[in-house]
């Protein structure tokens, strides 16, 4: 965990950093040297760390340490994203030296801004628990101050139902640079005795805690996705809520339940040509899980291709060892499968670098882990071989080479 002085020593000693410390109210010197050297910084440290009021110094270190949740690639990506609608943020973004610069001159001259980021930040490092609806619905959001409140008023009134909170709901709309857009809501949860410092004082301080929700919508598509603490009924009540007062459509719950993934192509192995285009020099349905079929879906099993098996896909190894009863052969239900793709190892190198793509029946996917145009590169794989469809998008430039945006992860069991 970095602390606020790891914070500073990655931070230039400029104008941005001179203007948050005398906005917060720290005394320094009148002849102090505001040279960017680490010696400055050192001097900088010293002068928090012996502040005498608790009230300022406490300001300084929650400011300095706030900005390092968007001090990383992802977060870099989301502060150009809301910077391409201010042309100043754009280009003072641009000069900045780092990532660590980045966020902390975002989050002095643009909180609103980096607020902005933050959220993307969120939803980005959340997708793999994000759950997808198909609405049926493609109309633009609705951003008037009636169709808000009553949105607001929808998830109020569940939370007062489910958990006796939530009398406070606040909710901003967002649009993506790729054409989305993004409902930020935060309710409020049960109040709380916490045991805190206030100042030099320990007091107990009543305070309550931010229920989060996002939901990702795309017009082009009519398919949202949600992240919401809970399980299916949190995010069909986000969904419903969202339809019905934002969009203005009757809420149908069969399309807000998502489809369950076939995966039974991946039963004659990973047959994509586009793949091997894209650099790939072996494809390889590395594992598979299996059920009994419906009938008796009382077993499982589960087969692995090792490491000796020269990237053969498992499904030629089961045909193989099972001559006479392959379950393949048998319809049993394929419920989770891993695919690994390979590179040409590289020059002086043996192994070959390898992506693995994991998916269940019930929709996880790990394609988030990679980066966006390699994510869009194996998500064009999955629906050329019939395991992802268009509405399985956000993106509406979806097709079989791979060519998209983005990825929505289904609902896990």
């Amino acid at each position: 965990m970095k602390t606020y002085a790891d914070v500073l020593l990655h931070l230039p000693v400029d104008s941005t950093l001179r203007s948050f410390l005398n906005h917060h109210g720290l005394v320094l010197p009148d002849d102090f040297d505001w040279t960017d050297e680490t010696g400055t910084t050192n001097r900088l440290i010293e002068a928090i760390q012996e502040c005498p009021d608790p009230a300022v110094r406490d300001k300084i270190v929650a400011g300095l340490l706030v900005s390092t949740q968007l001090a990383h690639p992802r977060g870099k990506e989301a502060m150009f994203q809301v910077g391409t609608w201010k042309t100043n943020a754009l280009l003072g973004l641009i000069a900045c030296k780092s990532d660590e610069h980045r966020a902390f001159w975002l989050f002095v001259h643009h909180p609103d801004l980096f607020e902005q980021a933050a959220e993307i930040e969120y939803v980005d490092s959340h997708v793999h628990l994000a759950q997808q609806h198909d609405l049926g619905a493609k109309v633009p959001i609705r951003r008037d101050s009636d169709s808000m409140a009553a949105f607001c008023e929808t998830i109020k009134e569940f939370y007062k139902a489910e958990l006796g909170c939530g009398e406070v709901c606040v909710a901003h709309i967002l649009d993506r640079s790729q054409g989305t857009q993004l409902v930020t809501v935060h309710a409020k949860d049960l109040a709380m005795l916490r045991l805190e410092f206030e100042g030099v004082v320990l007091t107990r301080r009543v305070g309550s805690p931010n229920i989060h929700m996002v939901l990702e919508y795309s017009e082009a598509t009519g398919v949202a996705r949600t992240i919401i603490r809970g399980g299916a009924k949190y995010h069909d009540m986000l969904a419903g809520a969202f339809t019905k007062h934002l969009l203005g459509a009757a809420v149908n719950a069969h399309r807000i339940k998502p489809p369950t993934l076939d995966l039974s192509a991946l039963k004659l192995g990973f047959q994509v040509p586009q793949a091997i285009d894209d650099g790939f020099v072996a494809l390889q349905v590395r594992s598979l899980t299996l059920m009994s079929p419906d009938t008796d879906t009382e077993l499982k099993a589960e087969f692995t291709a090792m490491a000796s098996s020269s990237h053969q896909c498992v499904t030629e190894l089961v045909a193989k060892h099972f001559p006479q009863d392959n379950p393949l052969a048998h319809h049993w239900l394929v419920s989770a499968a891993s695919i690994s793709l390979y590179y040409a190892p590289p020059p002086g190198k043996q192994r070959s670098p390898v992506v693995t793509v994991e998916v269940t029946r019930r929709g996880r996917l790990n394609l988030h882990k990679f980066d966006e145009k390699l994510r869009a590169q194996l998500e064009g794989y999955l629906v050329q071989i019939g395991i992802l469809t268009e509405k399985q998008t956000l993106s509406p430039h979806a097709d079989i080479t791979g060519n998209r945006n983005d990825l929505v992860d289904e609902r896990s069991e």
